[in-house]
């Protein structure tokens, strides 16, 4: 019998203190949930090839088809070196500027790879040619004396002089270079992130069209060096090949390791290439899917389709929105292109073409895609109490991130506490949502310490929330997949009616 009374006390200090939840209520949002809306978020989607292969190649033909393509993010220049660096100590930053002035205004970032070989012809490709000869690397470099190749790819093509990759001479003016373009444009709120394009043909870190010689481990340390000095504030990259191309294991491992502890983000060039779709097809199409996993718990990964009028030409892409099945394969282009994007955990996405042409050809999968890579937040549901205290109370969320990778930047969690009479309005803000750890497929549950101020007056509130971005340059809405008829004009998503008591 004591040991019954006992349980019964238990049970009642139990009841009694855990009262308080009796009157919580819970809220669900999967009823407002729309997977389909882009989101127009920061930080992720599609971005656009515009320099490639030289300054003419994937020119935007139709600005209102551009400004109308869904989740763009940002413009990918890659230029050869030889442009921007005529002379020595001589720089023309025109054909960045421009296109800096023309789309950061409209709210689009920049990425840069500035390379030191090219294939293409001059004039268009690379800046200059001398007796016949084209360079990337400006040929002031060579006069100055530093060692290189002479590249001849016969049959009526060009001929190209590619640099010995750490050449002492190469590397001090390939510093002097970046530490004039890293002054002027590292750090800038609108630049998404500089890839290291210095070493292997069209700065992939590979050598397949120019000379076969696979650049040593101490070349490529010799040039992240260069970068790691100059590039103190914007994201630096990395291609894959240049840590895996004609190398073994062991130096793979230390390559790897030498790029992503200094802080470096990894893309890949190679996704949908033919012959990787044909030898990787279980990865689809990703030949080292073990160097993205688990790095992008902690840095953006980029992913760069092979040119996508190759695709289509090769017979990987079939049907509107890539969707037919190719016969040889079992699979469709966009199925292989979705798990690319998945393996990869990309929050960058390029479709390497023009835009008119891949959005015209893929109008629903370019939409689909722009919500998958990177972050996708969704609110599961909220528990909260009918009746706020002055002072501190509790509100939990929970939160589903239906992408493919987290987000890398902090996003704070705006509270509206909304009055009929507008003076008695109020408004919270958290700094830290815990965005940050919501990670892809996983229900994440937040506990929020709210604290009421005193001044506050008693009465009836509504509730509301919205993820916010707070930087020096602006705050940030950031948007989540709730249905547009959810949240109010200013994002606000209502959760419930409240009470504020004394």
């Amino acid at each position: 019998m004591k040991i019954i009374r006992i349980f019964l006390i238990l049970i009642y200090i139990i009841s009694v203190c855990g009262s308080a939840s009796l009157h919580d209520r819970t809220i669900n949002f999967a009823s407002q949930w729309d997977t389909v809306r882009v989101l127009r978020n920061p930080y992720k989607g599609w971005y656009h090839h515009l320099f490639d292969n030289g300054i003419s190649k994937y020119v935007i033909k139709n600005d209102s088809v551009f400004a109308s393509f869904p989740g763009m993010d940002h413009i990918y220049l890659r230029l050869a070196w030889s442009y921007l660096e005529p002379k020595e100590g001589e720089f023309d930053w025109s054909y960045i500027d421009r296109v800096v002035q023309k789309y950061v205004s409209k709210g689009y970032k920049i990425s840069f790879r500035i390379t030191c070989s090219e294939t293409g012809r001059y004039p268009g490709s690379v800046g200059e040619e001398v007796d016949g000869v084209q360079y990337a690397t400006p040929s002031w470099v060579a006069k100055a004396g530093a060692m290189g190749t002479l590249v001849d790819r016969g049959e009526g093509r060009n001929k190209s002089w590619i640099p010995k990759w750490d050449d002492p001479v190469f590397l001090e003016k390939l510093n002097q270079f970046h530490q004039v373009f890293a002054n002027r444009y590292d750090g800038k709120p609108w630049v998404s992130y500089v890839d290291l394009g210095s070493i292997g043909d069209w700065g992939e870190g590979h050598t397949n069209s120019s000379t076969k010689v696979v650049p040593t481990m101490s070349e490529v340390k010799a040039n992240m060096d260069i970068y790691l000095k100059n590039y103190t504030k914007s994201q630096l990259v990395v291609c894959d090949d240049l840590l895996w191309y004609g190398k073994p294991k062991n130096e793979i491992q230390e390559l790897y390791q030498y790029a992503t502890e200094n802080g470096m983000s990894l893309r890949d060039d190679s996704p949908m290439v033919g012959s990787y779709i044909q030898q990787y097809l279980n990865t689809w199409s990703i030949s080292h899917p073990q160097f993205y996993d688990p790095l992008y718990l902690k840095k953006p990964i980029i992913l760069e389709t092979a040119h996508y009028g190759y695709v289509k030409k090769n017979g990987n892409w079939l049907g509107k929105n890539g969707e037919t099945i190719i016969p040889d394969l079992k699979v469709s282009g966009a199925d292989i292109l979705r798990g690319a994007i998945k393996t990869m955990h990309a929050s960058y996405i390029g479709y390497h073409g023009f835009a008119e042409e891949w959005l015209g050809d893929n109008p629903d999968l370019t939409r689909e895609l722009a919500n998958l890579c990177g972050y996708w937040y969704f609110p599961v549901k909220a528990v909260l109490p009918e009746k706020f205290s002055k002072g501190e109370n509790k509100i939990t969320l929970e939160w589903l991130n239906k992408g493919v990778a987290p987000s890398y930047n902090l996003f704070g969690l705006a509270l509206r506490f909304e009055s009929q009479k507008h003076e008695d309005s109020f408004d919270l803000f958290l700094d830290d949502s815990g965005n940050m750890n919501w990670l892809p497929g996983i229900n994440k549950v937040e506990n929020y310490k709210v604290r009421i101020p005193s001044k506050v007056k008693k009465g009836d509130f509504i509730l509301k929330f919205k993820l916010l971005e707070r930087t020096p340059e602006n705050d940030r809405d950031i948007q989540i997949g709730l249905k547009t008829g959810s949240s109010d004009s200013l994002n606000y998503t209502e959760i419930a009616k409240i009470k504020i008591k004394e």
